[in-house]
C-alpha cells in the first residue's frame, strides 16, 4: 500500500515538471510574440493580443497555475502593458454568464451544507446503483431530460454537480478518486454536448440562430434544428460519452454507504427546496417573462445568504465559495471581447479559410474542413464565440464550395459541441472547480471524445445530413 501510494506520488510530481516545462516554452513563446513589432512591421496591438492569448490558454491547459490566478494574470498584463482599455479587459464582470457562475455557486454550497443534496443523492442510489456505466446512463438521462426544459447550460451543471458529489459519497467513491472525477466530469459534458443541439438551451445556439436571421435572412426553427442535430451531436454522442468516460475513469464502488432511513428535512433543507423550486420554474419559462437565468440564479443567492437563513454556514461568502472559477470566467468572456476586437480571430479565421481545402462540389472534403475550421476556431475564441466569427463568412464560403448556406450555418454546430481543451466551455470549468477535479482529467476526456468525435461521430453525421439533402 505505501508503495503504492509512494508510486503515485512520484508521478504527479513528475507530472507538475512536465506541466513546468511546458509553461516556460508557453511563457517564452508569449514573449517573443509580444516583442516582436518591435523588430518586425506588423500590428503591434494584434501580437500582444496573441501573446496574450497564448500565455492564458497556455497556463489553463497545463493547469501550472491555479485557473483564478492565470486569470488575474491575464488582467494585470492585459492593462498593465495598455494591450486594451480596462473596460475591455474586465468586460466578463459585466457578463450575465459570470452572474450565473456566482449563484450556481452559492447554490451548490446551499445542496451541500443543509443535506438537500444527500437527500436526493439518497434517492438515486437505488435508482442508479450496480455498474459504473449504469449511474453514468442514469445521468446522461437526468442531464438529457434537464436539456429540454432548463434553457441555461451554467444552471444545469451547478444545479446537477453538487447532487452528483454527494451521489458519489453515497455510493463509495470517495474524495479524489477517479470514479468520482469521472461521474462529475461526464455530467458536465453531457449537460454541454447535449444542449448544443436543442436551440435555446446553449448560448452558441442562440447567437448562431439570430445572426443567420440578421445576416441572411434564414429562419432556424426548434423542430428543424433538433432534427439536424440532436440524432448525432446529442443523442448518439451522450452514448460515446458514457462509454469514454466508462473506460477513462470506471472503477467498481467503495462500501456503498447504507440507507438508514433518513431524518425529516429540515426547516432550511425545505426553503432550499422552495427556492429551487422556484429558481426552476423562472428558468424553464425564460422565453415568456423575458428575465435571464443569470439574474433568477442571482436572486436565489442572495436569499441564500441572507443572514439567519440556515441555508449556508455563517462564514460561506467568506469561506466556502471558490472565487476562482468567478475570475476564471470572467478573463475568459474578457479575452474572447479581446480577440474579437483586435481583429485576431477574424485574422485567425480567414488563414484558417485559406488553407483549408474547400473546392466545388467536393461535399465530403468541404464538409470534413468545415468540421475542423468550426472546431479549431472554438480553439481561439472559445466556443460561445465560434458562430460571431464564422457566421460573417458563411456566404464566402457558400460561394467557394457550392454548399448552401444553410449547411454552412449549421457546420457550426460541430464546433461548439465539441470540447478539445477544458477552457472552452465554462460550465465545464465551474463543475471541475465545484466537484475539486483536476485539470488534467478533464484534458483526458476532452481530447478523447474530440478524437473519438472526428473518428467516428464527424463521417456519421456526414451521412445523416446527406439523407436529410443539406449535402449534395
Amino acid at each position: 500500500m505505501q508503495d503504492r501510494v509512494a508510486g503515485s506520488s512520484r508521478g504527479r510530481v513528475a507530472s507538475f515538471g512536465i506541466a513546468k516545462m511546458l509553461a516556460a516554452v508557453i511563457a517564452a513563446v508569449a514573449i517573443i510574440l509580444a516583442v516582436v513589432p518591435f523588430f518586425a512591421d506588423v500590428d503591434g496591438g494584434l501580437m500582444r493580443t496573441a501573446a496574450l492569448t497564448v500565455f492564458a490558454i497556455g497556463f489553463w491547459a497545463t493547469g501550472v497555475w491555479p485557473i483564478g490566478l492565470t486569470a488575474v494574470a491575464l488582467f494585470l498584463f492585459a492593462v498593465l502593458f495598455q494591450i486594451h482599455p480596462p473596460a475591455l479587459v474586465f468586460s466578463g464582470f459585466a457578463s450575465a454568464a459570470l452572474w450565473l457562475v456566482f449563484g450556481g455557486l452559492v447554490i451548490g454550497a446551499s445542496v451541500r451544507h443543509t443535506g438537500l443534496g444527500e437527500r436526493i443523492a439518497r434517492g438515486l442510489v437505488g435508482r442508479l446503483g450496480g455498474s459504473y456505466l449504469k449511474v453514468l446512463s442514469g445521468l446522461a438521462l437526468v442531464s438529457l431530460a434537464l436539456g429540454f426544459v432548463m434553457p441555461s447550460t451554467m444552471g444545469r451543471v451547478v444545479l446537477l454537480v453538487p447532487i452528483v458529489t454527494v451521489l458519489a459519497d453515497r455510493l463509495g467513491y470517495a474524495p479524489g478518486t477517479k470514479g468520482r472525477h469521472g461521474l462529475i466530469l461526464a455530467t458536465a459534458f453531457m449537460s454541454f454536448t447535449s444542449a448544443g443541439t436543442i436551440l435555446p438551451a446553449l448560448v452558441p445556439g442562440l447567437a448562431l440562430a439570430g445572426l443567420a436571421e440578421t445576416l441572411y435572412g434564414i429562419e432556424i426553427t426548434y423542430a428543424g434544428f433538433l432534427q439536424i442535430h440532436f440524432p448525432v451531436l446529442g443523442l448518439l454522442k451522450i452514448v460515446f460519452t458514457v462509454l469514454i468516460a466508462a473506460w477513462l475513469f470506471g472503477e467498481p464502488p467503495g462500501e456503498v454507504v447504507a440507507d438508514e432511513g433518513q431524518a425529516p428535512p429540515s426547516s432550511p433543507e425545505k426553503w432550499l427546496a422552495w427556492v429551487l423550486i422556484v429558481a426552476l420554474v423562472f428558468w424553464v419559462t425564460d422565453f415568456v417573462h423575458g428575465i435571464s437565468p443569470a439574474w433568477v440564479a442571482l436572486a436565489a443567492a442572495l436569499v441564500i445568504l441572507i443572514p439567519g437563513s440556515g441555508m449556508v454556514g455563517p462564514r460561506a461568502f467568506d469561506r466556502e465559495l471558490d472565487y476562482g472559477s468567478v475570475f476564471y470566467v470572467s478573463a475568459v468572456l474578457g479575452l474572447s471581447a479581446m480577440l474579437s476586437e483586435s481583429g485576431l480571430a477574424v485574422v485567425a479565421g480567414n488563414w484558417l479559410f485559406s488553407i483549408l481545402p474547400f473546392a466545388q462540389g467536393a461535399d465530403a472534403v468541404n464538409y470534413g474542413a468545415l468540421a475542423i475550421l468550426s472546431s479549431a476556431m472554438g480553439l481561439l475564441v472559445t466556443n460561445p464565440g465560434i458562430p460571431a466569427v464564422l457566421s460573417p463568412l458563411a456566404q464566402e464560403i457558400a460561394d467557394v464550395t457550392g454548399l448552401p448556406v444553410m449547411t454552412v450555418l449549421m457546420s457550426q454546430v460541430i464546433g461548439f459541441t465539441n470540447i478539445i481543451l477544458p477552457y472552452q466551455a465554462s460550465p465545464l470549468i465551474v463543475a471541475m472547480a465545484m466537484g475539486k477535479v483536476p485539470l488534467g482529467n478533464g484534458v483526458k476526456l476532452a481530447l478523447l471524445s474530440s478524437l473519438v468525435g472526428f473518428a467516428v461521430l464527424v463521417p456519421i453525421n456526414y451521412a445523416w445530413w446527406k439523407f436529410l439533402g443539406l449535402l449534395g
